[in-house]
């Protein structure tokens, strides 16, 4: 009779810890919908609760880490476990977490909850992981005759992953010029550098340059092209992910050279890039002229970030 009855407290017991090793849990999971960044009611209960552990820990230290699953390129992919990281991270400092207590990074698809195979949509590994790391807590305190033992160095923390703000673009460059200064059609052709400032995850500022010599005209030789302008980036806009960043944008500047009436200029472009491969057109319109005897302007290259 007594085995029994020993058996049955010890099962009271384990059953009364289940509630204290819950709330010692410090790892957190937040899910998103397939292509999004954004925060449901869900996720936002869930970041809520990870805001009360790091209350209840004191000095802790958060880590937020992004996921995707592996639908999708993997460049996209990163950019987009990138921007659900963020997401979470200013969800923690809205409700009040030092933006210094948080670390945020991307993993893209490289670390799936669910292994799967590549292009496989899988709710599980859409996820941003949320990581609250409390401080150690100190060491006992020794007897009057043990020597006081020196504490471990605490371990340094990640640093966070710095964005990568510019981006450098050089490609070759052709224009149709539809008036010159003969009034005749003539040709445009030779290199254009570019120089932008990511701003915003969907918004660059840059400036460009192309030299170019006017052929197929009367008054044939070298000339240049300065412009300035904003680029917009759909699919960060708008949150959606696409296979491709396809961008519109506009430019304000320069043209001059030979067989051509310099003056300013100014007009539309649009563009995408896939991977390091970039290709854009805009068409210039010069003020000394009508509006339809501009320049439609080609570039096709290659861009780094930095």
């Amino acid at each position: 009779m007594k085995r029994p009855l020993m058996l049955l407290a010890a099962g009271f017991l384990m059953v009364g810890s289940l509630p204290a090793l819950a709330q010692n849990d410090s790892k957190f999971v937040v899910f998103f919908p397939l292509g999004k960044a954004t925060l449901d009611s869900t996720a936002q209960a869930t970041i809520a609760s990870a805001k009360q552990e790091y209350d209840r820990t004191g000095q802790a230290h958060i880590t937020v880490v992004g996921h995707t699953d592996t639908s999708g390129t993997s460049t996209l992919n990163q950019r987009l476990s990138e921007r659900r990281a963020t997401a979470v991270a200013d969800a923690l400092e809205k409700l009040g977490v030092p933006r210094a207590s948080i670390s945020e990074t991307g993993a893209g698809e490289s670390d799936l909850a669910v292994q799967t195979g590549q292009g496989v949509r899988e709710a599980q590994n859409r996820r941003t992981e949320i990581n609250v790391v409390a401080p150690p807590p100190p060491p006992p305190a020794p007897a009057p005759e043990t020597p006081v033992a020196s504490a471990p160095p605490p371990q340094p923390q990640p640093a966070p992953k710095e964005e990568k703000r510019w981006m450098f673009s050089a490609g070759g460059f052709y224009g149709y010029n539809f008036v010159d200064e003969s009034n005749g059609h003539s040709h445009l052709a030779g290199i254009n550098l570019g120089l932008d400032y990511k701003v915003t995850s969907w918004m660059t500022v840059g400036v460009e340059q192309a030299g170019f010599y006017h052929f197929d005209t009367d008054n044939e030789g070298f000339g240049g092209r300065t412009v300035v302008g904003p680029d917009f980036y759909l699919g960060d806009l708008l949150n959606v992910d696409l296979p491709v960043a396809p961008y519109i944008g506009g430019n304000v500047g320069y043209l001059y050279g030979s067989g051509i009436d310099d003056d300013g200029i100014a007009g539309p472009e649009i563009g995408f890039k896939a991977g390091l491969f970039d290709m854009k057109v805009a068409y210039d319109m010069p003020f000394n002229r009508n509006a339809d005897h501009g320049i439609i302007n080609t570039t096709i290259g290659v861009s780094f970030d930095f």
